[in-house]
Parts: structure tokens; C-alpha cells; sequence
């Protein structure tokens, strides 16, 4: 047998039913299709990664939206799949949806929404489940039933979705096994490759983190980060353009690196635990997709070097408590406000709950503007920034 979870029952059925009319895609392929036809996937080109839009503190130098983000996620997951013998297409449609339900300005639009929900005794916000709302209610793109009624397999890599950065669903009906599929895993671990290889490159870009110190945070990094001069000497570019080229080379090598590696770890993996069905990948006690235990050391130190020199550095610390204010803000306008939320925003029988979907679906200039439509204090200070 094989690990890929097939495009079959219980795997592809969907929660209304729908039978293809054609056989010219496979189900987990209309999951990828409906997700990139979808109005929340197009929004992600207006939401944070690191940096947002709007808030960008003195910016001269392009970097990632979430959109950027999802897409490189996807590659990734799929030179991933290919290696170890998973669906890629069910990997595709779980990384393009697996950022569905983050709110506007990124992390920090996270904890204002846990914040404010918190005030009001709700539960955790948790972006897995909210991605889960948009793809079953919140979307509108069927006249028949709500939502993009996607596969139970896809509905289960993005609940299950699980990073440094993210929990996973921990009741009903994806809590069942210890772990997702052999894709939900992938996807889990090209996201985390994604947001390292990618966030470096913009940090490095944008001068937050000079390449020469990757060196004294890993031997690996420090060598993927020098061009030797007999390589450069074959250039066909001038000494000016040394500094781009050797960032791109740095970035395309640390993901193909990552890629083999992590290829080489799992397929040992499912091989010494004798997994050879998807069924026995999900009630496994340990996860199976998985870095080895050296690159794993390398990832960490790239995250901590990462976290004191970018995400965690004065200008975005600075951007991201302004955009906690706004959503703060606005949760809070809206609370008095909630019978002017569209219908299609309300998924619960909660107002705060109710507040918090609508929020997390705008983007980040759909909050700014909203904000600034009542009057929100936070978001007339940087009125100058966004125009």
C-alpha cells in the first residue's frame, strides 16, 4: 500500500456531497482550484507576514505578504511530496489554504483578537479554526450551501496545521488520531522552511540581519552564505550585483537542502516504523515527517537568530503594537455595532465570537479604513503611512 492518502472515501468525500461531473481532475485538485478561486485566498495579497502594508516603518526595499507566503509554502510542499511518495495535489490545496483564517496584521492582529475575546470570556483565538469557518460557511461561492466544500482530507491538513507558530485543533472530529496525514505533516514542515528561508531573505534584504553573522550561527548556514571566487569568477555579473546573487543562492540552497533532507529523515522514518498505509501514519505516536536531528539544530538557531534580529526588532515590535491597537479598537466599536456585520460573517451564536470573524477576515487596509471610519485613535496616528 501507500502512505498518500487516496482519492477515495473517507478521504475525499465532501460535506455536501457533490459528485464530479468530470473526471479530468482529481478531488484534491478542485480543493486546490476552489481555494485559488476563492475571495479570501486573494485577500492574503493585502494581509501581513512579517510586515504589513500599511504599517511598514520606513520601507524601501519589497518584501512578503501572506500571499507571497502561502504560494512559496505550496512549492515547497509539493519537491516535498514528490520525494516521499505523498499527493501532492492534496499538499497544494492545504498549504494555498493553510493561512485562510489569519486576520489582518498578521501575529500581532492574532493577539489583539485572543486578547479582546479573552475580555469577554471566549475561548483562544486559534487561526486553524477560523480557517475552518471560512472554508465551511464564510465563503460565498456556491448558491447551494455555504462554504468551498472542500475534501475531508484538505479540511483535516488545515485544521491539524501545526507550527512553532500555530496549534491545531484539539476537538471533534480531526482530534481523533495523535497525528494528520503524511500531507498535513509536509505541509507542516514546508511552512516552517517557507516563513525561515523567506523571512531571512527579507530580513537580510532590508538590512535587519547582515548574511556575514549567519556563520557564527551555523557552519552550514555560514557556508551556503559565501560564494566561493572560483564560482564567482564564472559570473556573468558584475561585482555590484554580488550582494543579490549570493542572498538568492543562500535561499535557493538552504530550501533545496532542507528538501533532501527532510526527504531522506522521513522516508527512514516510515521505513523503521514499518508505515505503509495512511491510515497507520495518523495513529502513529510520533510524527514521521521530520528534519534530522542536525538540520533540526540548524532551523533553531535560524529561528532565534530570526526572532532577536527581525521579528522581535524595534521598528516591527513598534509597527506590531500599533496594529494590535487598531484591531483592539475596532473589536471594540464593532461590539456596539454588531448588527451591521454582514450576514455572512456570522458563524456563532456570539457577538465577540461573530466580531473577531468579521475583523479576520479584512485586510490590512480594509481594517486601517475601517478603523479610521470610527474614529479609532490608533489608526489616525498612521492616517500619513497608509496614504
Amino acid at each position: 500500500m501507500s502512505v498518500a492518502t487516496p482519492d477515495t472515501a473517507p478521504w475525499s468525500l465532501r460535506c455536501h456531497g457533490k459528485t464530479r461531473e468530470r473526471e479530468l481532475r482529481t478531488s484534491y485538485e478542485v480543493d486546490r482550484d476552489r481555494v485559488i478561486h476563492s475571495s479570501t485566498f486573494r485577500d492574503l495579497q493585502h494581509k501581513t507576514q512579517v510586515r504589513s502594508l500599511v504599517i511598514a516603518p520606513n520601507e524601501r526595499t519589497p518584501f512578503r505578504t501572506r500571499l507571497n507566503h502561502v504560494i512559496e509554502v505550496a512549492q515547497i510542499a509539493r519537491g516535498l511530496a514528490k520525494e516521499v511518495g505523498c499527493s501532492e495535489a492534496l499538499c497544494e490545496a492545504i498549504a494555498l489554504a493553510h493561512d485562510l483564517g489569519h486576520p489582518p496584521f498578521g501575529h500581532a492582529g492574532e493577539r489583539a483578537l485572543r486578547d479582546a475575546l479573552h475580555e469577554h470570556g471566549e475561548r483562544d483565538w486559534n487561526a486553524n479554526v477560523h480557517s475552518l469557518a471560512v472554508i465551511d460557511e464564510i465563503e460565498c461561492m456556491f448558491i447551494s450551501y455555504h462554504g468551498l466544500d472542500l475534501t475531508w482530507a484538505a479540511r483535516e491538513g488545515i485544521a491539524r496545521h501545526s507550527t512553532p507558530f500555530d496549534a491545531p485543533v484539539s476537538f471533534g472530529e480531526f482530534a481523533r488520531t495523535p497525528h494528520g496525514g503524511l500531507e498535513c505533516q509536509v505541509v507542516d514542515l514546508a511552512d516552517i522552511l517557507a516563513y525561515l528561508s523567506h523571512d531571512l531573505d527579507d530580513a537580510i534584504a532590508a538590512g535587519y540581519i547582515d548574511i556575514t553573522r549567519l556563520g557564527a550561527v551555523s557552519a552550514l548556514l555560514g557556508e551556503l552564505a559565501s560564494v566561493p571566487d572560483k564560482e564567482w569568477k564564472a559570473s556573468v555579473w558584475s561585482e555590484e550585483e554580488k550582494p543579490l546573487l549570493t542572498r538568492k543562492r543562500l535561499i535557493a540552497k538552504l530550501i533545496g537542502r532542507a528538501i533532501r533532507d527532510a526527504a531522506s529523515h522521513t522516508l527512514g522514518n516510515l521505513e523503521n516504523e514499518g508505515i505503509a498505509d495512511p491510515t497507520a501514519v495518523r495513529w502513529h505516536g510520533g510524527r514521521l515527517v521530520a528534519l534530522s536531528p542536525s538540520y533540526a539544530a540548524t532551523t533553531r538557531s535560524l529561528l532565534a537568530l530570526l526572532t532577536e534580529s527581525y521579528y522581535r526588532s524595534p521598528d516591527i515590535r513598534d509597527a506590531d503594537a500599533r496594529a494590535q491597537a487598531i484591531v483592539r479598537g475596532l473589536f471594540h466599536v464593532l461590539l456596539d455595532r454588531v448588527d451591521e456585520i454582514p450576514h455572512q460573517f456570522v458563524t456563532s451564536g456570539s457577538s465577540p465570537v461573530n466580531v473577531a470573524n468579521y475583523i479576520a477576515c479584512l485586510t490590512d487596509s480594509a481594517a486601517l479604513a475601517a478603523a479610521l471610519a470610527f474614529d479609532v485613535p490608533a489608526a489616525e496616528e498612521i492616517t500619513d503611512v497608509a496614504h
